[in-house]
């Protein structure tokens, strides 16, 4: 082949390469502007659905798995909340709580909370009860169960501290109180003597009253019961006073308080117990005439019904008091009038009437009662006596 031909070749496959490259730009073109074409479209498709979608939150929080999510979804559609969790696969049980009804219609922006619950058990102060809670600490979990803890209150979880892994609730509640009481103290009996009282006889000076202490406590409880005291104070806040007597220390005159016109002496029936002495005979005393000497033993008593039975009149309806005595209606009859005085003229009660009887008072014995409170009138004893029953 000469130059010229090979020359006229060359240029051949140029302009073909320049018809090929020409041919390949127009299809780059035309696949650009399509590529263009559906991108615009695809944006414009993709703001249009943006704009007339609705948007919703779903957030899932579990305390007890330690997690919270939230993702966003988009409908198209008029739905609710129950419609929308069935779709997107998010379960709700009887133990878990949401925010919103299942039935409530969706809006724009709505936002659904699920707290995810357990069921546990809670004994509080032995009593044991199942509940529903959210709440992984066991301090808000009994909060959530209708219980109100204080700081000083026993919160155990079979786990350890929280309910991440336990299901039951141990709770003791416990308080601390001040307690404060009061106690009352005895007051002692003082006897002074008396010289201007007769000798035997008591006089009550001074009720006196009793004294007053006031103790306080702390007083730990546990489930309403005590479970700890601590005395942390004892004051005495009003002292005993004591209760004074006199005590009659007045010596009788030594003139005999009586004079006995009958010199015979008193004759000791041998008969059994129960029967009287009596004189030979009839005499006098202080100018009055009787018909039987007896002599008997002489005990007191108050007017007080405590003594009494109750009552505060004697057997025969007529008020206590000084110059009334109890016999035993065998030996002296009731309604008979006497003269008592001690066999040695020490001490004289003078003229009485025997109009009382006593469950005690049997044979030769005589009760003489006096005007004062039961603890003077008891400090009488007993005494002997001589027992004139006058005309």
């Amino acid at each position: 082949m000469s130059t010229q031909e090979k020359s006229k070749d060359e240029l051949i496959r140029e302009m073909r390469g320049k018809r090929e490259a020409r041919a390949r730009r127009k299809k780059r073109k035309k696949a650009t502007a399509v590529i263009a074409v559906i991108t615009m479209l695809t944006v414009t498709a993709g703001a249009v659905l943006t704009v007339s979608a609705k948007e919703i939150s779903i957030t899932e929080i579990d305390e007890f798995n330690g997690t919270s999510e939230t993702k966003t979804y988009y409908t198209l559609q008029d739905s609710s909340v129950g419609d929308i969790l069935s779709k997107n696969n998010v379960s709700v049980t009887e133990n878990d709580k949401i925010n919103l009804s299942v039935d409530k219609e969706i809006t724009d922006d709505e936002a659904i909370v699920i707290t995810r619950g357990k069921e546990i058990t809670i004994v509080a102060d032995g009593v044991e009860r199942g509940a529903v809670v959210t709440k992984a600490n066991a301090h808000d979990a009994l909060i959530e169960a209708g219980y109100i803890p204080s700081e000083t209150d026993e919160i155990t979880v079979n786990s350890g501290a929280d309910l991440t892994s336990g299901d039951r609730i141990e709770f003791v509640t416990v308080s601390n109180t001040e307690d404060v009481a009061t106690e009352e103290i005895s007051q002692d009996t003082e006897y002074v003597d008396d010289p201007d009282l007769p000798e035997g006889e008591t006089r009550v000076v001074d009720e006196g009253q009793a004294g007053v202490r006031e103790i306080r406590s702390n007083v730990i409880y546990r489930s309403g019961e005590e479970f700890y005291r601590e005395v942390v104070s004892d004051t005495m806040t009003a002292e005993p006073q004591n209760t004074v007597i006199a005590v009659g220390t007045k010596k009788p005159d030594p003139t005999p308080a009586s004079t006995v016109t009958n010199p015979e002496p008193v004759v000791t029936d041998p008969a059994p117990s129960g029967s009287v002495s009596v004189s030979d005979s009839a005499g006098t005393i202080d100018g009055m005439s009787y018909s039987q000497k007896i002599t008997m033993t002489a005990t007191a008593y108050s007017t007080s019904p405590s003594e009494n039975g109750g009552y505060t009149v004697s057997a025969m309806g007529n008020p206590l008091g000084y110059g009334i005595v109890a016999v035993d209606p065998s030996v002296i009859p009731l309604g008979s009038k006497v003269y008592v005085t001690s066999d040695d003229g020490s001490w004289t009660y003078g003229i009485a009437s025997a109009e009382d009887t006593g469950g005690a008072i049997k044979g030769k014995r005589i009760d003489l009662c006096y005007e004062g409170s039961v603890s003077s009138v008891n400090n009488f004893g007993r005494r002997s006596c001589v027992v004139y029953v006058l005309d």
